[in-house]
């Protein structure tokens, strides 16, 4: 096994990297970027089901309820539609049995060996972990046969890390620490098409159907369970600088980074195909739809919430039962659009 490999020129990976805020279908265009394919941010979060997502947990204020995991009950369905969407094989490797409803086994000398294969083909790895929570990351690079790894993470900014002079990270605790590293996949050799919109539409209706898995209402469902949360706080959540009410306002900030990107780059898809296609007037409907999911976050929320920060002015402002009825009016009024939307894939699938 080679001693050290280190991939050049890998962008990278980081909140607000192509306009997105969700790190999988970041990680996912710049892999694609470094491997020569043309991928707009917009196809890779429509494409792996993320722009349709949307998830609260019913029993407890969650700060996973963003997690891109949570789009199916298959916690790896989101991977995978997204890399066998870009016509690559997909290959993954989970480490723990039973993260997020799916199992693993993987050691760290499968892990390694994975690593390695892929950086000497000279692919970059897309990693769950390992600098940080369980979000997706970059693996670029390898030294010491794999037991040091260097690479992106939507959160090193925030961490003090060694640093190459690329930027990477680089770690040698990945194992041992990185309890939030689940798994690694890969983007194999293309062997077919690039997915079309009939292919995308049947997950984008099953990532928005409304049902509940588990805890976790999801799709249209998640908007009154949201709702609910938000207008049955009590004092004791609402603490002034206590961690519950941090919670409450994480959960609030991610609901609405989740459908601001996801809806805003669901409306971006949808118009690019309703452009390539004035034939069909559903494209353009269903983009209107979305748009408007992103446009109430963007002018309504964030204006009630004096800002789209989570600072000092955004807890005061949530801690006001008058501006949280103002946020649960919004809430049913993107319900409905997302609802319409729902409608119109399905008429327009039915029509493909």
């Amino acid at each position: 096994m080679p001693e050290e490999n280190i991939l050049r020129g890998v962008p990278k990976a980081h909140y607000g990297a192509f306009g997105g805020v969700t790190p999988f279908p970041i990680c996912l265009k710049a892999v694609s970027d470094y491997l020569g394919d043309e991928l707009d941010y917009a196809y890779a979060i429509a494409a792996c089901g993320g722009a349709f997502r949307f998830a609260w947990n019913t029993a407890e204020w969650d700060g996973g309820n963003v997690d891109i995991m949570l789009a199916y009950e298959d916690a790896e369905l989101p991977f995978r539609y997204g890399i066998t969407a870009l016509g690559r094989a997909f290959k993954m490797l989970w480490r723990e049995e039973n993260i997020r409803r799916h199992p693993g086994a993987g050691t760290k000398e499968d892990f390694k060996a994975f690593i390695v294969e892929q950086i000497d083909l000279g692919r970059p790895v897309i990693a769950l972990g390992p600098i940080g929570p369980g979000e997706a990351g970059i693996l670029t690079g390898y030294r010491d046969g794999g037991d040091t790894l260097l690479g992106w993470s939507v959160f090193q900014d925030w961490e003090k890390l060694d640093l190459h002079e690329e930027g990477y990270f680089i770690t040698d605790k990945y194992w041992e620490e990185g309890r939030d590293f689940h798994g690694v996949m890969a983007l194999g050799d293309m062997q077919a098409p690039r997915w079309s919109i009939a292919q995308i539409l049947p997950i984008a209706i099953a990532a928005l159907e409304g049902r509940q898995e588990g805890s976790h209402a999801k799709g249209v469902a998640a908007y009154d369970a949201w709702k609910q949360a938000i207008l049955g706080a009590d004092k004791s959540d609402l603490k002034k600088d206590c961690e519950g009410m941090n919670l409450v306002m994480m959960c609030q900030g991610d609901a609405t980074d989740c459908l601001v990107d996801g809806r805003g780059q669901a409306r971006e898809y949808f118009k690019a195909l309703a452009e390539e296609h004035p034939e069909q007037p559903l494209y353009g409907e269903i983009a209107e739809q979305f748009g408007i999911v992103a446009d109430t976050i963007h002018h309504r929320i964030y204006k009630i919430l004096r800002g789209y920060h989570r600072g000092k002015k955004q807890v005061k402002a949530l801690k006001k039962l008058n501006n949280r009825k103002k946020i649960a009016q919004c809430i049913d009024e993107m319900k409905d659009a997302d609802v319409k939307a729902l409608a119109l894939m399905k008429e327009l699938l039915a029509k493909l």
